[in-house]
């Protein structure tokens, strides 16, 4: 019964997709002279670092909401602006790198979604899956865009952002403090397919290499004094302790969480740490806790974003597996903090940063 309902819901989706392909046509990949003909390429530079600011005139933007972003023209392909994020066969991490545009989606299922007509000036902010709902992905990889663009264009011009998800708190919250109104929002959940007058897209703010494992862990230092400089100004007046633990929602801890827990909550308990879980707070709060924290102590995770808020010598302490890398440690580095980094044996099945993690209690107690 289960491989028969299966395998209707193959066949349906084939049918769709199809007909939507006798809609609107086969994709292809455009030459480069047409890509020349449709697109407009700026080029900026921060830190070092150039990016390239993409414009496209009277366009259709594809997304499957996840890892692909395909900009179509006269139903071609435009390599530049378009993405496709894939996993390699033998990448044990799971690191999504952008692939060769004969790699992206539409030239298989073409666009099997019913286009929407979006008048004005749109900027698209798609930057792959984890940015739906990832408040680390969300601070440093899809806001940063933002700066990209304002190197070439007014913000206050651009007539609706094409964002991966609006249905988290923090997504919501930090639009409003940059004051980008609410009526511009595109959700791509709902938006997957678009067109407009005239679409603007960025190139990543620090997938540099196309090294995902590399660049996650090397993000460059324009991005962490942009998000200081944008946020600390609006910090709460509220009181926070100076020692936190951040604990994680049980919603996510189900792959990574800690296997000697107790005995973990124990020691930190004895030594003054309160246990907190910065989702639950809203944005201004997560900042001045983050800024009042002297000690920070917590399992990998996306919380660890806010330590580019803390004042410069607090100490941070990350339990992590032996493959989880220096994330969190680079925006420590950067930021001038203190960063002590504590390898821990996952039990079970562990994959890259998962697994039940047991944290070396001698060490803990040394390092805190």
């Amino acid at each position: 019964m289960i491989f028969l309902k299966d395998y209707l819901k193959k066949k349906y989706k084939e049918l769709i997709q199809n007909f939507f392909k006798l809609f609107y046509g086969l994709i292809e990949v455009a030459s480069k002279n047409e890509i020349k003909k449709f697109l407009i390429i700026k080029e900026i530079k921060i830190e070092q670092i150039t990016y390239n600011i993409f414009n496209t005139k009277k366009c259709r933007l594809y997304t499957t909401s996840i890892h692909d972003q395909s900009v179509i023209v006269n139903n071609k392909l435009i390599a530049g602006p378009s993405f496709q994020l894939r996993v390699k066969e033998d990448d044990k991490l799971f690191a999504r790198n952008n692939e060769s545009i004969d790699k992206n989606v539409t030239l298989k299922i073409g666009t099997p979604r019913i286009l929407k007509k979006i008048k004005g000036k749109v900027f698209s902010l798609l930057s792959g899956g984890a940015a739906k709902t990832n408040y680390f992905h969300w601070l440093f990889e899809v806001l940063p865009k933002l700066e990209i663009l304002s190197r070439s264009e007014k913000i206050k011009n651009i007539d609706y952002f094409l964002l991966p998800s609006i249905k988290m708190d923090h997504q919501l919250e930090t639009l409003n403090l940059l004051n980008i109104p609410r009526k511009k929002l595109l959700d791509s959940n709902t938006y997957k397919h678009i067109f407009c007058d005239d679409l603007y897209v960025v190139d990543h703010p620090f997938r540099v290499t196309n090294n995902t494992v590399y660049d996650t862990q090397n993000i460059p230092f324009w991005i962490f004094d942009w998000v200081r400089k944008k946020f600390l100004k609006f910090k709460s007046s509220k009181s926070f302790p100076e020692k936190i633990f951040i604990e994680r929602s049980k919603s996510i801890s189900t792959h990574r969480d800690l296997k000697n827990k107790d005995e973990v909550y124990r020691i930190l308990k004895d030594k003054n740490f309160h246990f907190v879980k910065p989702e639950n707070f809203q944005i201004k709060d997560q900042i001045q806790m983050f800024y009042s924290a002297k000690k920070i102590v917590g399992l990998h995770g996306a919380g660890f974003a806010n330590i580019c808020f803390c004042n410069p010598k607090a100490e941070i302490i990350e339990f992590k597996t032996i493959t989880t890398g220096m994330n969190s440690g680079n925006i420590a580095l950067k930021n001038d903090l203190d960063y002590k980094g504590i390898i821990c044996e996952a039990i079970g099945k562990s994959v890259g940063q998962q697994g039940q993690l047991v944290v070396p209690l001698e060490e803990l107690k040394n390092k805190i």
